[in-house]
Formats: C-alpha cells, sequence, structure tokens
C-alpha cells in the first residue's frame, strides 16, 4: 500500500457467543494504539518560535510532516523557501486558531477515543495477524478531510468530527449540508478510522469497475467494520437517521429489483456509479426518503448473505476476495 488516500466526511474464527443482534461477539484483545497529536504541537508553538521549530516538527513526524505540508494543507514542500511563512499563515489564520481553540475544549483527554481504536485494532490484528497497525496521527486540516491513510499512517482530522451543529460547519462558505454533517461528530471517529484502513489494506479490484463491483467493495468494508467492532449500533456504522435505515429495511427487495429490471448491476459508467455509491442528501433512483450511499446498503447485505451461506469462509477469505460477481453468484441473495 503506497498510494495517499482519502476519506472525506471504517475472521480468526474463534467466536466466542453470537449476540441477539446476530453480531459476533468476541474476547476483547488490545494493542496498544498511541495516538499522536499533531495539532497539540503545532499550535502550541509561540508564533515567533515556528519557523526555527520545523525541525522539531520533521523528526516527531517524519512520515506525516511531509504528507501534512503537500497533501493535506497543500502548501508545499519545507524546502521551498517561503515555506516557513505559509506554514505561520496556516496556524495564525483566524479560523483555524479559533477551530484548534475548540479541538483543544473537545478532545482534550483523547483516552476514550484511543481505548477504542485500540481494541477495535485489536481485533482487526486477530482476524488480520499479517497485516500491520497503522500510527494513528491527529491533526486540523483546514475542513479538508476526515481520515487520510498512507502506507502505515492513519491520519484523523478532528475538525471533521466536531458535531454535527457546530458552528464553525454552518459559518463555512458554502456551507456544509446537512447530511454531511450528521455524521461528522466525535462518535463516529472509531468506525470511520476502522472501515478507511480496511478499505486500503484490502483495495479495489478495478479489472472489472462496475457498479456490482462498487457496491460489494463498499458494503464488504463495513461488514468487515461490523465484525471487528460487534457493539456498534447500525445507525452509527452507516451513518444514516434511524428512518433511513428503516427505509433501506422496508425496500431492500424494491431496490435490488429496480437495480436488476434496470440493468443497473453491470454499468461502467463512473457518474451513474456514484449516484448510488457516493454521500448524499438521498439516493435518486430509490425515492427521497432514502439515504446516500443506499447501493452500499444493498452491497452489504449481498455480503452478509455471501457469509451467512459459506460458514467455511473466513473474515481473512472474504476481505482477500477479488472476484466481486463470485461474491454475488455464492451469496444466493434473493431479498
Amino acid at each position: 500500500m503506497n498510494d495517499l488516500k482519502i476519506f472525506p466526511v471504517a475472521l480468526l474464527v474463534l467466536f466466542l457467543a453470537c449476540s441477539k443482534t446476530g453480531k459476533y461477539s468476541r474476547e476483547e484483545i488490545a494493542v496498544d494504539v498511541r495516538v499522536l497529536r499533531f495539532e497539540e504541537d503545532l499550535f502550541s508553538i509561540d508564533i515567533y518560535s515556528l519557523g526555527d521549530s520545523i525541525p522539531f516538527l520533521q523528526a516527531k513526524y517524519p512520515e506525516f510532516f511531509p504528507l501534512f505540508n503537500n497533501k493535506i494543507i497543500e502548501i508545499g514542500s519545507v524546502q521551498q523557501p517561503d515555506y516557513d511563512q505559509r506554514l505561520i499563515a496556516f496556524v495564525t489564520d483566524f479560523t483555524m486558531y479559533r477551530v484548534s481553540k475548540r479541538v483543544r475544549e473537545l478532545f482534550s483527554d483523547f483516552s476514550e477515543y484511543e481505548k477504542e481504536l485500540s481494541k477495535a485494532f485489536g481485533r482487526y490484528h486477530e482476524f488480520f495477524p499479517e497485516k500491520p497497525i497503522p500510527k494513528i496521527v491527529t491533526c486540523i486540516t483546514g475542513f479538508n478531510q476526515s481520515i487520510v491513510t498512507a502506507d502505515s499512517l492513519l491520519v484523523i482530522g478532528l475538525d471533521k468530527y466536531l458535531g454535527s451543529e457546530d458552528e464553525f460547519y454552518k459559518l463555512l462558505y458554502p456551507p456544509i449540508p446537512y447530511y454531511m454533517r450528521y455524521v461528522m461528530h466525535p462518535r463516529k471517529i472509531p468506525s470511520d478510522a476502522l472501515t478507511a484502513w480496511l478499505t486500503t489494506e484490502f483495495e479495489f479490484n478495478d479489472e472489472k469497475d462496475n457498479l456490482l463491483s462498487n457496491i460489494i467493495f463498499g458494503g464488504r468494508a463495513l461488514y468487515a467494520t461490523e465484525q471487528i467492532m460487534p457493539e456498534i449500533a447500525d445507525t452509527l456504522l452507516w451513518g444514516f437517521a434511524p428512518s433511513q435505515l428503516d427505509f433501506c429495511k422496508t425496500n431492500e427487495k424494491e431496490m435490488w429489483k429496480f437495480l436488476v429490471e434496470q440493468k443497473k448491476l453491470f454499468v461502467t459508467d463512473k457518474m451513474t456509479i456514484l449516484q448510488y455509491v457516493n454521500e448524499g442528501p438521498f439516493t435518486k433512483d430509490f425515492s427521497r426518503e432514502s439515504p446516500g450511499r443506499a447501493g452500499i446498503w444493498i452491497g452489504y447485505q449481498i455480503v452478509a448473505s455471501y457469509m451467512k451461506n459459506n460458514k467455511s469462509v473466513s473474515l481473512s477469505d472474504l476481505m482477500n476476495e477479488r472476484d466481486y460477481l463470485k461474491i454475488l453468484n455464492l451469496s444466493r441473495y434473493n431479498p
């Protein structure tokens, strides 16, 4: 995994019990996930010392600091002659300064999230012992990204998790629409981080880049997140309002029938695919009562049916399967 991945605003079959919800519950095994708080270091440096502190930031964050400069806030490399002035301009920007204070207030104690991330990645490590556990860094992105992954690094943009009613989101121009703000709250951090890492480590097979492949790929990542975090509520996992989740459950058969009868499953047109898999206020072909990403919800149901009807398949087998049509065919999915 060498490519930068940005996520805007995620089994070792030794299950001890199956909960009433049908989700697996397992013995908790945590790894020691230590989250580095870059924004605390950056915004605590005296402005008159910031230029001289760049070597300190480079030394403490050797993998992250170039990524932050070049890809997240896009001010360029430290080798550029005016780099220090650009960094100072970012830190002293009135909005960013106020956001840093808000982040400091809201996330002064990050131990709860660190504990959840440790638990989640402990389970992840049991399921996928060959996969690395990422280094996790928090930062302020200038409202650019929620989660960024690169190599062994997972970056959490805390300014994208201030709470759906936070004043900053409404003051931005253009304002962030409600369907996006709805999931921009602190409780989404652990599951967003895990889903993003799963999506990064088990990359999309684009040999057949059609709607079916995309909905199964997205649904598979959320299915795996749910298995690794069995205690997570459905509305939190999906970021759907309860009424939207009810819509999906009630209309699953009709949504699937539409995709089949309208011959949508194997379309390769990117704009058509994005209508079903991207965030949005709703999924156009499924009515205004549907959530955005309703196609991913269907993909999840296909994956769940595949796992239910193929008991010998482990979560590791599922995540390493690159033939999405095979998953559909063996799922016996028939809502």
